[in-house]
């Protein structure tokens, strides 16, 4: 057992490939024919970076594109993964790191396009934060402290044990404490833990109250700009029906885009599709939709889980890439 799993067991991340692994089904052929449009299977949750997938589809940009897209809402990320690899989903979103993890465990998830990267400095998505009046300033001050994470071997927290390390506190002495993002500010406050690691809307939401101070943007202190979610397929999927999936590529781009134009547009469109107040989206950071892969970037997080010994061995990055994705690297 490597040093970073000594304190909890991941429990949240054995379910996922739980689920992954059951209920596989033979890869239906969606190609189109005669020029029709190629029906498209696309699983979503309502949170603000996948506010994108749903606008292509309210404006048109998967019909341009040549798509009839039907949207599933999955209320997690290991519900939508068991849906995919039952058939009943064709397209998924999910952290690269957790998709890494699962392939390495003999599973065939393939990234299709890129979703949303953390951005390059704060304010950003992800933070540490304490009680302003707790003492505690820095990363280097947690030794010894109570940190409540949501899943103790995804992506975010990962990269936040690794900055912890790299503060010169010893990994062993911070007891990780496994809390819903939406109870981590009551549990703050109460003194069950003595600082959260959360994600937008949660980050600004307690921000805005004014009892709290970030001590770390911790996506960004570990690898800024950093893919945070990707859209997946099973690789035979993709290499079933590669115009499919490169026309969804070329969508969630247009999609992203369109997003990325006009801010206030965005946010407005961010509060139609989670019904997240107004006013709280009005103060969150924007969101860095990018479907431009960086090679150097996704090869970071693949050092990071293996120096974490979440991955058994390095891989390359474009491991994980279609043949699209990398073409696109090419040109």
């Amino acid at each position: 057992m490597n040093k970073w799993q000594k304190r909890f067991l991941p429990m949240g991340m054995l379910l996922t490939l739980a689920l992954v692994g059951c209920g596989a089904e033979e890869t239906e052929d969606v190609q189109a024919t005669d020029g029709d449009a190629i029906p498209l299977k696309v699983g979503i949750q309502k949170i603000a970076a996948l506010s994108n997938a749903w606008i292509a589809e309210e404006i048109g940009i998967y019909e341009e594109h040549g798509l009839d897209v039907e949207l599933i809402e999955f209320k997690s990320g290991s519900e939508s993964i068991n849906a995919q690899r039952s058939g009943s989903v064709d397209i998924i979103l999910s952290a690269p790191g957790t998709a890494m993890v699962a392939n390495e465990s003999g599973f065939d998830l393939v990234s299709i396009a890129q979703n949303e990267v953390a951005q390059a400095e704060g304010p950003d998505t992800a933070s540490i934060q304490v009680l302003a009046d707790s003492g505690i300033t820095s990363l280097a001050d947690l030794e010894g402290k109570k940190v409540a994470i949501y899943d103790s071997r995804n992506q975010l927290v990962i990269g936040l044990k690794m900055i912890i390390e790299e503060a010169g506190v010893d990994i062993d002495k911070v007891n990780f404490v496994e809390v819903p993002f939406a109870s981590m500010a009551d549990a703050l406050k109460n003194g069950q833990v003595d600082a959260i690691s959360l994600v937008d809307p949660y980050t600004t939401q307690l921000l805005s109250e004014g009892e709290t101070t970030v001590i770390s943007w911790n996506y960004v202190e570990s690898i800024p700009e950093q893919p945070v979610g990707a859209w997946y397929a099973r690789e035979e999927f993709v290499e079933e029906n590669s115009e499919a999936v490169s026309r969804f590529y070329d969508a969630i781009t247009a999609a992203s885009a369109y997003m990325l134009e006009d801010e206030e547009r965005a946010k407005e469109h961010i509060v139609a599709y989670t019904g997240v107040d107004a006013s709280l989206i009005a103060e969150m950071p924007p969101i860095a939709w990018s479907n431009t892969y960086s090679e150097e970037t996704w090869q970071d997080i693949i050092d990071m889980y293996v120096d974490a010994g979440e991955l058994n061995e390095s891989h390359e990055a474009t491991e994980y890439f279609a043949d699209h994705v990398i073409e696109s690297l090419q040109q």
